[in-house]
């Protein structure tokens, strides 16, 4: 089932295909907007909203490849599900190469085309908790002092507390204490965890 809270955008030249999409999706619950152009979803489309792409290939002026290709360009991550009559293997292999998580052929079937566009809300989903998490937990590193981010990254290489302090030229307690410290700030607990923040953040 596609999530209530995602946005189904349909770029599509044919008003008749647009019409009857909108009306099959939101008859599923699904908030659909439509555009009759790469143009127009390019200016009017907010990629801040959770959801994905359904998309033609065939279109005038920017077809759905090139319009693919400026996403890319402008690192816009909205999952793709390309949907045409026109499409050959190679067109195909190659959108799914740059990123599109299916390329289907008109006529397609309806819970062919749900599934599609299901997996693709679900890879959007997680794409965003998982960029919520690491905002989270930047936010913990950067609220250590300077010190303890120095105390995690001589930890970092599998060093003892002993060795770390030698290294720092600090107190092997001390080193136990700034260890703690950041420990319970990032709410982590062992130093193959500190060695992941540090590769991730502070290296």
């Amino acid at each position: 089932m596609i999530s209530p809270l995602a946005k189904i955008r349909i770029v599509d030249d044919d008003p008749q295909m647009l019409d009857s999409w909108k009306f099959l999706l939101g008859s599923l619950g699904c908030e659909v907007v439509t555009y009759s152009s790469a143009a127009e979803f390019m200016e009017k489309d907010n990629p801040e909203d959770m959801g994905c792409l359904l998309l033609d290939v065939r279109m005038p002026e920017i077809n759905g490849l090139e319009l693919q290709d400026l996403m890319n360009e402008k690192h816009n991550p909205l999952p793709i599900v390309f949907c045409s009559g026109h499409g050959t293997i190679d067109m195909a292999v190659l959108a799914v190469r740059k990123g599109a998580v299916d390329f289907l052929e008109k006529p397609v079937a309806v819970e062919r085309l749900l599934e599609s566009l299901e997996r693709a809300c679900e890879y959007d989903q997680k794409r965003r908790d998982n960029l919520s998490q690491s905002s989270i937990e930047r936010k913990k590193v950067e609220s250590l002092t300077q010190r303890e981010k120095e105390v995690a990254k001589a930890l970092a290489d599998g060093s003892t507390n002993r060795a770390a302090g030698l290294n720092l030229g600090i107190s092997e307690k001390t080193v136990q204490i700034h260890r703690g410290s950041l420990c319970k700030k990032l709410g982590i607990h062992s130093q193959v965890e500190i060695a992941r923040i540090v590769d991730k953040y502070l290296s």
